[in-house]
């Protein structure tokens, strides 16, 4: 999850800020964010503010140099990128707002990289898979999931700009899923590996979801 520069929270979250976390998020997932913006009376950080930063395992560093993206499991053209080939993907740049559990968001964010469309693509994925699954580089092993429905709408991201500038290391430098339309704890950042699987009708448990947050993270 994610925010505000000036109140950046890079820290492994606590079990006392875990709990806050989730009576924050338990009232935003049922009331939503128009009312949840009534009830709290803008108390909250107002749109268009900016982000807050809160990290389940810190900051990793980036290195361009030794930085790969593998792309594996039900992909029939599997790869391992660095940062220069990512950046040779065909690239997008797609505006929408952004929106945490937490009850905050921010409006108009510029976000530039590839769409998972584009990627499903390029690395010829298998008609079986029915999910990608997002692992981060960062010391929680960090992993959450897109269904192949959600991956291919043309506004799902992996992104490695923020409002026309490298994504700042907070905000997962060098690449971060961009999911519009969920909550900000879908939106994986400092990916290192996009991984396709089959789980029929299964959902998949990422990090949030094994601590109580629902697998279906889409705003009402």
């Amino acid at each position: 999850m994610d925010d505000s520069p000036e109140h950046a929270i890079d820290t492994p979250i606590g079990r006392r800020a875990f709990l806050g976390l989730m009576v924050a998020g338990l009232a935003a997932l049922f009331f939503g964010r128009e009312l949840w913006s009534a009830i709290t009376g803008g108390t909250s950080t107002p749109l268009g503010t900016g982000f807050r930063i809160n990290s389940a395992g810190g900051t990793p560093k980036f290195d361009e140099a030794t930085w790969r993206l593998t792309f594996d499991g039900l992909f029939r053209k599997p790869a391992t990128l660095d940062y220069a080939q990512l950046k040779a993907l065909p690239s997008v740049k797609r505006t929408r707002d952004f929106y945490c559990v937490e009850g905050w968001g921010v409006k108009n964010v510029v976000w530039t990289g590839v769409t998972m469309s584009e990627v499903m693509n390029h690395f010829d994925i298998d008609p079986a898979a029915t999910h990608i699954v997002l692992h981060s580089g960062d010391s929680a092993a960090y992993t959450d999931d897109v269904t192949r429905e959600e991956a291919s709408h043309d506004d799902t991201l992996l992104a490695y700009e923020l409002n026309g500038e490298p994504l700042p290391p907070e905000q997962g430098l060098p690449l971060r899923l961009v999911l519009p339309g969920t909550y900000g704890y879908k939106y994986v950042k400092w990916v290192v590996r996009v991984e396709a699987v089959n789980l029929g009708d299964k959902g998949y448990a990422g990090y949030w979801e094994e601590q109580g947050y629902p697998e279906n993270a889409k705003i009402p």
